[in-house]
């Protein structure tokens, strides 16, 4: 009987496994690094596919209806006529109009702005539920006299349920708080805390006149024998500049958000992953160094570099699995972590549950990742040559010129293909090969620089350590010498510490710098008061009387818009589909103004404004530049406008550019005198005001003109700071992964050098060193290694966060120091603690015992 051929992957396995488990200290950290990475792949792409399928699930809840139409003008009598018709077939309808307005306590007290939201609460909603506390029906909540309000409206009105508060200068009684509100990130002008009412008292409010500014959505519920694709088309045609969603495709603006945001945050998490694909390929190439011997050993008895190489692709493929099965753990566990972040927004109805598609996805992601990233370090098993292992202690031979570009070109082709991987999985995140192509060429880029950076920093300081005084000490000078152990990759571990710092500063700094150029850049006399809805009657009154008070800087502007329609420019017709880009937007209607001279802060570029004062037979019009450029007008050309009252046609006198943070830059299209004659206008003001008499001018405003919106900046700002606050605070959450990794091979770099470091404890001990003296200069190293990553980081993060902010955003942004320095504290601060984590123990060893095993 012959006996059975073994099985040469199975033979490779064993191997693979015995020398994995030898060196479980170092390959455990290995496996924590593709986990870090792989985890916040599966965390992101999980938790969007699991809200997405909810979205679905609960569209008609979130819309709470099964249509909905939002636009920024009351309907015209042809498109209440088609709904109507649609009325007649069984669709039930309801309207919510959503603005802006002040709410004050009571007489002499401060005005809160707030965002008012008029129901029917005989019939909204159609699908989901608006809950109160206390618990009570909304039909009940929502009289003619009473309100419910957010938790919001409480605090910065110090009320409580059972109060008053004037709104439009009548008082209303607050029933209730509202917990939950089903169409709350569907609706519009969600600033400032939020109010509900019926569209009884929005009536006796009179907030509402023809042209203010407000948004109106129509809900529809609709029988099982109307269609949703014929209701929709009908409704599309009739409100061609209204946005229409239904309930199959949830809500377009929040999908496209949701798309946008799982493309970042993909992105984001896929850095995290390469980071600790570099760690494994660090790791295994240590690893391969200690193992020379071994691997001469079974060169000599016949293995071929083939051979040998399986059982290292298998001890890789396995760190792979591993880690990225505890990866997709974790991942579950990140996906229970967005829903805090949206819970002001949305109420999730389940939590997220494991995804097998997107730990698939992770799991083959981190497998082949870690692959392709060991592919240039195992490819040196080839190189191995018994003879010069043995003999290394005489000098090598003169490598040839074709055996050194024989290595050069394996490592450059590994790099391309690796840099090729890369950028293919970027293009499949973000679904668009040109992302793919910048990642990679990111990618690329910055590892070479953090490459660089590293290698110029470690080095500069081993040839300071050379040349440091004598007065220094040899706890330092031992610990930066430390550095340069063999088989300790405090390069590695300073790039990818660095990588993480550099991301997660670079946001922070952006964060900072968009608020503080808001506020820097402020010319001058710019407006820090917006007053709107003022009323053609009102003007004047409400001039002179901000004019009378106390702490006015400078004439308050004024400016009257009209809502008017594009339909033709120089004869052709403008069609919404015809157009591009931004251009689509003035196929709706636009905020358009009589000009009668120029408007100060306005430059003419070409063309001439008409005389001041004069009164043109034919109506003339000056068009801001960047509209010219988008529609392709020039000086002379005619333009065909609509609105309900008449149409019109004016021709372009002038093409003018105004300063951006003025009020007229609100305005594209400025019309000679009389060439809006008729028409409705709504108006708007803006003052400038000393800080603290602000809250005096809006209690004045809002005695005599309740329906008057008084927009306080600071108001303003702290709506975009808690935006951004919140956006940084997801972006920081998943970079915060790509640190882990970092921290990670550092940790595996400390257990990698662990032999080593005990034997210079015991020679260290022998020759009288005190435990403490011993414990400074492992710190010393690891502080090092910790404040050098966290100044490249630092130093990158400034240079990225720079470019954002005055390049891609145009923010006149400084440099910003402090998080550069809070970067080279935190991050050596975190190496030490790391480095501690993982050495502690060798510390304890025994001299004796040691000395004796050699």
């Amino acid at each position: 009987m012959t006996g059975l051929k073994p099985n040469p992957w199975k033979t490779s396995a064993k191997i693979a496994w015995r020398e994995t488990r030898a060196s479980s200290g170092r390959f455990l950290f290995v496996v924590l690094a593709v986990a870090a990475g792989v985890g916040a792949l599966t965390g992101v792409r999980g938790f969007s596919r699991a809200f997405h399928t909810m979205l679905q699930r609960d569209a008609r809840g979130f819309m709470a209806a099964d249509l909905t139409v939002r636009t920024f003008q009351l309907p015209t009598p042809q498109q209440t006529e088609v709904m109507d018709r649609l009325g007649s077939r069984g669709v039930r309808r309801t309207q919510v109009t959503e603005t802006l307005t002040m709410a004050s306590p009571g007489e002499g007290s401060t005005p809160l702005l707030i965002s008012v939201k008029a129901v029917d609460p005989d019939v909204y909603p159609f699908y989901g539920v608006v809950k109160l506390n206390p618990p009570v029906t909304l039909k009940a909540a929502l009289q003619p006299d009473a309100i419910v309000v957010s938790d919001g409206v409480l605090l910065r009105l110090n009320a409580k349920i059972g109060d008053s508060v004037r709104i439009g200068g009548l008082p209303f009684r607050i029933t209730a708080e509202v917990t939950n509100e089903p169409d709350r990130m569907t609706g519009s002008l969600n600033v400032g805390p939020r109010v509900m009412m019926s569209r009884a008292a929005l009536d006796r409010t009179a907030l509402i006149i023809p042209g203010s500014r407000a948004a109106e959505r129509f809900l529809f519920k609709l029988p099982a024998a109307v269609p949703i694709l014929s209701a929709r088309n009908e409704l599309k045609n009739a409100f061609r500049e209204g946005l229409i969603a239904d309930y199959t495709e949830a809500h377009p603006l929040i999908e496209q958000g949701l798309r946008q945001s799982t493309t970042f945050l993909s992105l984001v998490s896929l850095v995290a992953l390469v980071i600790a694909a570099l760690g494994v390929a660090t790791a295994i190439q240590a690893h391969l160094q200690q193992k020379m011997d071994s691997i001469a050993v079974m060169k000599c008895l016949g293995a071929k570099s083939n051979q040998i190489l399986r059982i290292y692709i298998l001890q890789t493929l396995g760190l792979g699995l591993a880690g990225s099965a505890i990866g997709i753990a974790v991942g579950t566990l990140v996906q229970m972590v967005f829903p805090i972040f949206l819970e002001r927004y949305f109420q999730i109805s389940s939590m997220p549950r494991f995804d097998a598609v997107s730990a698939l996805q992770g799991l083959l992601v981190g497998v082949l990742t870690v692959l392709l990233f060991t592919i240039p370090p195992l490819l040196g098993i080839r190189y191995i040559r018994p003879a010069l292992i043995f003999r290394r202690e005489m000098a090598a031979p003169q490598q040839s010129f074709a055996e050194w570009w024989k290595r050069a070109a394996a490592s450059v082709v590994s790099a391309i293909v690796i840099l090729a991987f890369v950028g293919g999985l970027a293009a499949w995140l973000a679904d668009n090969a040109t992302t793919g192509r910048y990642f990679a060429a990111a990618i690329a880029i910055a590892m070479l620089a953090l490459a660089a950076v590293a290698w110029l920093l470690l080095k500069g300081l081993r040839i300071l350590s050379r040349h440091m005084p004598r007065g220094v000490g040899p706890v330092i000078r031992q610990g930066i010498a430390n550095l340069y152990r063999p088989g300790n990759h405090a390069g590695a571990a300073v790039m990818a510490l660095g990588v993480g710092v550099m991301f997660t500063v670079t946001i922070w700094i952006v964060q900072r710098g968009l608020l503080q150029d808001i506020v820097r850049t402020a010319p001058p006399g710019m407006p820090n008061v917006y007053l709107l809805d003022i009323t053609a009657s009102n003007r004047q009154a409400i001039t002179d009387l901000v004019k009378a008070q106390p702490g006015v800087l400078g004439q308050p502007e004024m400016l009257g818009a009209v809502a008017a329609s594009i339909t033709a420019i120089d004869g052709v017709p403008l069609e919404r589909e015809k157009l591009q880009g931004m251009a689509r937007r003035y196929a709706r209607t636009t905020s358009v103004s009589t000009a009668p001279e120029k408007p100060p802060f306005t430059q003419v570029l070409s063309g001439e404004w008409w005389p001041a004062g004069s009164h043109p037979v034919e109506a003339k019009v000056s068009v801001a530049e960047s509209v010219a450029k988008l529609l392709k007008i020039r000086v002379g050309s005619t333009m065909n406008w609509s609105t309900p009252q008449r149409n019109f046609t004016a021709t372009v006198a002038a093409i003018h550019k105004s300063e951006s943070v003025r009020l007229s830059a609100r305005v594209e299209f400025f019309f000679s005198d009389g060439a809006l004659d008729g028409l409705p206008a709504i108006y708007y003001g803006g003052i400038r005001a000393r800080p603290q008499s602000v809250p005096g001018i809006q209690k004045v405003l809002y005695e005599k003109f309740p329906t008057v919106t008084v927009v306080n900046m600071a108001d303003v700002l702290d709506t975009i700071q808690s935006i951004v606050d919140q956006i940084s605070l997801v972006v920081r959450f998943i970079s915060f992964f790509s640190i882990l990794a970092g921290v990670v091979i550092l940790a595996s770099s400390v257990a990698g050098t662990r032999f080593r470091r005990i034997r210079e404890v015991v020679i260290l001990k022998t020759l009288g060193a005190t435990r403490q003296r011993i414990a400074r200069i492992f710190s010393v190293e690891f502080l090092v290694i910790g404040a050098v990553a966290g100044m490249m980081g630092g130093l990158l993060a400034g240079g990225f966060a720079w470019l954002v902010l005055n390049r891609l955003l145009r923010a006149n942004a400084a440099p910003d120091i402090m998080p550069m320095f809070a970067a080279i504290g935190g991050t050596a601060l975190l190496a030490v603690v790391t480095g501690w984590a993982a050495s502690y123990r060798t510390l304890g060893q025994k001299p004796l015992e040691i000395l004796r095993d050699e």
